[in-house]
């Protein structure tokens, strides 16, 4: 009972450090959550906030390799009783299942009750540092993962719908926009990934997706298109890397759309 009253009170004590708290979300996968998710994380750090960033995607962490800490041990408090979250720049720091496995093709083959235990540990047996914005990347979907992570947070200021222009993929986001809407969290907005590519020898715009029901979905919940964004090569090489696309080509078309999406954000939330 001790070690549990413990745990309440390491949670109650983070939870009161979290200024602000951003879940991101999609309707089904291979549609850039994670991307998104990273990017806006380094987004809100590059506008001088201190940030951390949660994996929740249990079955599929992908932060780890997104931001270049594999095989990076946690760090422990001052106090020696606690690990950290891992920080990858002096206002950012991350944590995520993927650093805690053996080897990195290690698959959890957990139930519901495991993974929101382990959802809740993030902020029972981890010590977090003072943050202006929490981002939380959840698995694609409306199961336990972002359940738990509403549940534990208690008071979440708003969900990021990641999407692409695909009609099934719009489909699937509907379920997670009113999944947000029935646990009473706002949704801030979306961004529409992969929408277009640009040639880069004669700069000729292709659609990637024949769907255009977005602007209906928009117009329907009246929900803000946060940024459209396209196809572009480096993302993948950023990704590979470990780097921060919004960092890497800040001066390039869809960096530059990702930062207004991240200041649109911070004027929703800090407005509120």
């Amino acid at each position: 009972m001790e070690d549990n009253a413990k745990k309440e009170q390491n949670l109650k004590a983070n939870l009161q450090k979290i200024k602000h708290r951003i879940v991101v979300m999609s309707g089904k996968g291979g549609v850039g959550k994670s991307f998104i998710a990273v990017n806006l994380a380094y987004g809100l750090a590059m506008q001088g906030k201190t940030v951390g960033l949660l994996d929740a995607d249990i079955h599929g962490p992908s932060l780890a390799k997104l931001m270049n800490i594999e095989g990076i041990p946690f760090p422990i408090n001052k106090s020696g009783d606690m690990p950290t979250p891992i920080k990858v720049l002096s206002n950012l720091s991350v944590l995520t299942v993927a650093t805690m496995l053996p080897q990195e093709d290690s698959a959890l083959i957990w139930r519901g009750p495991l993974k929101m235990a382990l959802i809740k540990q993030f902020f029972t047996d981890f010590e977090w540092e003072e943050l202006d914005y929490l981002i939380v990347d959840c698995p694609p979907g409306t199961g336990d993962e972002p359940l738990s992570i509403i549940q534990t947070l208690e008071h979440v200021d708003g969900t990021v719908m990641v999407t692409t222009p695909q009609d099934l993929a719009l489909i699937d986001v509907k379920k997670s926009i009113s999944f947000s809407e029935k646990m009473n969290v706002p949704v801030l907005g979306i961004i529409e990934n992969m929408k277009f590519f640009t040639c880069p020898h004669c700069n000729q715009i292709t659609n990637i997706f024949a769907g255009n029901k977005i602007e209906e979905l928009i117009f329907e919940k009246n929900i803000d298109l946060l940024a459209e964004l396209a196809l572009d090569p480096n993302i993948g090489i950023a990704s590979d890397k470990g780097r921060a696309y919004i960092y890497d080509y800040n001066k390039l078309p869809n960096a530059i759309r990702l930062m207004e999406a991240v200041i649109k954000i911070i004027d929703k939330v800090e407005s509120i």
